[in-house]
């Protein structure tokens, strides 16, 4: 009772009620002079801790209810509470058209780097090519049109990125409703569209372990159905349809 008292910082009075209730309810049992949940009362602890990390996210900000969350499968939305430490970074309106040191400098010493774009960010690139040459994994999944733009600038870069033996680089279909995510052993980031399709470069960051195993898993969702870009002939091809026109479905079929 001593200890129940000074973590819920509450008198026996107020605590001694609400006990009788869970007793009563079969949800906690006194043994030798301490409370001990019952096999139940654990089941319901379990649903109760998933709900209070639900509600902590969403005191900390409107960006989960203001943004399109189609872009994340049922079976981690239903984890959402597991990112409840994350928080909301706005971008500086006077730097959304410059590079993020911010994010280069926090990322430049991960041992593995995911990174998911769907829009164009060319200042990363350096980032990418360090990281695969002082031997971190590095795995890149680009949409389409992101794709499309970084040959069309940097073909060299991308061609060197590919040949680092821990690079893989894979390409998805335009359309994803998930604008960034980035994982590592550091931290996690990610942005998501609003409601209306806009993308405003605010996003979400965290470095705890159970939201950067809940971004992990998520990268893996859209690893999974992504093509992986294998070798120097697949780059010649893509290279030959971006001077023809846009992507084909046959093509990113070829891919796979």
């Amino acid at each position: 009772m001593e200890e129940i008292k000074t973590l819920l910082d509450v008198s026996p009075t107020a605590i001694l009620p609400q006990i009788k209730r869970l007793t009563d309810s079969d949800l906690v049992i006194q043994k030798n002079g301490n409370y001990e949940l019952t096999d139940m009362g654990d089941q319901v602890f379990k649903k109760a801790q998933s709900l209070v990390n639900v509600l902590t996210l969403l005191e900390r900000d409107n960006y989960w209810i203001e943004h399109d969350l189609s872009g994340i499968p049922q079976c981690l939305l239903d984890r959402i509470g597991d990112l409840k430490d994350c928080k909301l970074v706005k971008a500086d309106p006077s730097q959304i058209f410059e590079p993020s040191m911010e994010l280069l400098n926090f990322f430049s010493s991960s041992r593995y780097l995911m990174v998911f774009s769907s829009f164009y960010r060319p200042e990363f690139l350096p980032l990418y090519s360090k990281l695969g040459r002082l031997e971190s994994d590095v795995t890149l999944i680009f949409t389409e049109s992101v794709l499309e733009k970084i040959l069309h600038n940097y073909e060299r870069k991308i061609r060197k990125i590919t040949k680092l033996q821990n690079t893989e680089l894979f390409i998805c279909n335009d359309g994803v409703k998930l604008a960034e995510l980035i994982v590592s052993d550091r931290g996690m980031i990610i942005s998501l569209f609003d409601s209306n399709g806009r993308f405003y470069h605010d996003y979400i960051s965290c470095s705890e372990p159970e939201a950067i195993n809940w971004a992990r898993e998520l990268f893996e969702y859209y690893k999974s159905r992504s093509w992986q870009i294998e070798s120097e002939k697949c780059i010649d091809n893509l290279v030959c349809t971006t001077e023809n026109g846009a992507f084909s479905e046959s093509l990113l079929l070829s891919l796979h």
